[in-house]
């Protein structure tokens, strides 16, 4: 309760409690110098309220692990704190903070569209992380698919095919149009424009949704795979491609990269706090970026979607002629 004990770092709580944020994003909204704001944070990390992650030279922060959090979420919405006029006018500049970086996300994607397919390649090799992905997903029907940040619409192509009816999800609308080119009419895809972290579709619609090197765009990353578990159907899949943690920080400037990949332990997290079960996760090991490969499964009864087979070796799990070591 001391470290709560001063506006700006109820403040700094109020905003972390929405969403985790940049300390310089955080020294933006409260209109504070970086080293004032940075002495705050450090007074709540201190106690638990608050923990730091370091990503490349940003450092986000995030709700701390302390046991007092849970009373403190209460005591937040029963004494109406959010509704301070401070409190209000910080969530109109945080509104500010994301629409900023929605406006990069967005002209970079509309000036690379034609290019998408091109760079994306460049990243990683992509016939192995697709010949993973369809190994992982086994040779069975695929239901109801939903394919989140469709982008050209790749995904799909790749299971489209095995699915009784696919849906491609875009913010940009460059995108779209070039995935309604691209995309053979025998697909009969329904391609939505809509946002990554509020999908225009109906609950409980989805048999299997696919997240294909998206999630790293994501501003708050954990809302993607909220809105997914939101729109799975009981026993339906979500798959998750994505970098590994990397140093690359030139990708924020020159790709619009919001982060800088994702461990197994965040990705468990968010899969557990939407009763996810993670079935099975995957490294693809490239010159200058790994790829993982996370599939998880929603509670309650599955549906007839044959789990691909195993060829264990030991420690290692076989894709085509390839060996790959498997997670740890």
């Amino acid at each position: 309760m001391r470290a709560l004990a001063d506006d700006s770092r109820i403040r700094i709580m109020l905003l972390i409690l929405e969403t985790e944020l940049a300390v310089g994003e955080i020294a933006q909204i409260l209109e504070q110098s970086q080293p004032r704001a940075s002495r705050h944070i450090r007074i709540l990390c201190d106690a638990g309220l608050a923990e730091r992650r370091r990503e490349g030279s940003w450092t986000f922060l995030r709700p701390g692990q302390s046991a007092a959090l849970p009373g403190i979420r209460r005591l937040v919405e029963d004494c109406g704190t959010r509704e301070d006029a401070m409190a209000v006018e910080d969530r109109r500049r945080l509104a500010e903070v994301r629409a900023e970086r929605t406006r990069n996300a967005e002209a970079y994607f509309a000036a690379q569209a034609d290019k998408w397919d091109e760079i994306r390649s460049l990243h990683v090799p992509e016939r192995e992380v697709e010949a993973t992905m369809l190994a992982m997903v086994g040779n069975g029907a695929v239901g109801r698919l939903i394919d989140i940040g469709t982008g050209t619409g790749r995904m799909i192509e790749l299971f489209g095919p095995r699915a009784s009816s696919s849906c491609g999800i875009d913010r940009s609308p460059d995108m779209l149009r070039l995935a309604r080119a691209k995309l053979d009419d025998a697909l009969q895809a329904e391609l939505l424009q809509g946002d990554i972290a509020a999908l225009p579709v109906a609950d409980a619609s989805a048999d299997m949704i696919v997240c294909h090197l998206v999630l790293h765009y994501a501003q708050a990353p954990e809302r993607v795979i909220a809105e997914a578990a939101r729109v799975l159907a009981p026993g339906g899949r979500l798959m998750i491609v994505d970098f590994a943690p990397h140093e690359l920080e030139e990708l924020r400037g020159a790709h619009a990269h919001t982060r800088l990949g994702f461990s197994d332990g965040a990705m468990a997290r968010w899969f557990d706090a939407e009763g996810l079960t993670t079935e099975r996760r995957e490294t693809l090991e490239g010159e200058t970026l790994d790829v993982k490969i996370w599939l998880g499964r929603k509670a309650g009864p599955a549906e007839a979607h044959p789990r691909a087979s195993n060829d264990k070796r030991g420690n290692e799990e076989r894709v085509g002629d390839k060996p790959r070591r498997r997670a740890a």
